[in-house]
């Protein structure tokens, strides 16, 4: 059976590769997603609490889950670039741009990769597992155990840090639009 945290560690790359093939504008469109998919779970947390409250706290877990994954599904379907001449040659000021692109593609979906499978194992360590058998919680002294502190959703919540983020987001969005 694999830790989460190794499970966690393996997202991030795979995420990272992703966001490195996408570049950074394809991945700060899905961060957005996800941030405010995030935000709307904690402010209406009661709200998805109630409607999964009749099976127990697994059904909780999935409709959470699910929330979260239709909005992060969403988030990630972007139209194709179309591939010009000047990407395949690399040559000039747009082979500089484009590995920048890329490197912070790369960064950004490492992130989105934390914040999603980060906080989908908040949600199960909120719910004391109840994934169990098939997830478990992580033993004592464990790197498992050691990551739950540093879970997405435990420090955005501090200081109202996921709503700070949601109006920065929301800030550059409208300028970079306008």
């Amino acid at each position: 059976m694999i830790q989460l945290s190794s499970f966690l560690w393996f997202c991030i790359i795979l995420f990272g590769t992703i966001g490195y093939l996408r570049g950074f504008g394809k991945e700060f469109v899905a961060l957005s997603g996800i941030i405010l998919a995030l935000f709307t779970l904690v402010q209406f947390d009661n709200f998805f609490e109630s409607i999964g409250q009749g099976s127990g706290l697994a059904q909780v877990f999935y409709v959470k889950a699910i929330f979260l994954g239709v909005v992060a599904f969403f988030s990630y379907q972007t139209p194709p670039d179309r591939i010009t001449p000047t990407k395949w040659r690399g040559k000039g000021s747009g082979a500089r741009d484009e590995w920048q692109n890329r490197i912070l593609g790369a960064i950004t979906g490492g992130v989105n990769a934390y914040l999603l499978f980060g906080s989908l194992w908040y949600f199960m360590d909120q719910l004391a597992y109840p994934l169990s058998p098939s997830v478990a919680a992580p033993p004592p002294d464990s790197s498992s155990a050691e990551m739950v502190s540093i879970l997405p959703l435990v420090w955005m919540q501090q200081g109202n840090l996921l709503t700070v983020a949601v109006i920065l987001l929301f800030l550059f969005i409208l300028i970079a639009i306008i």
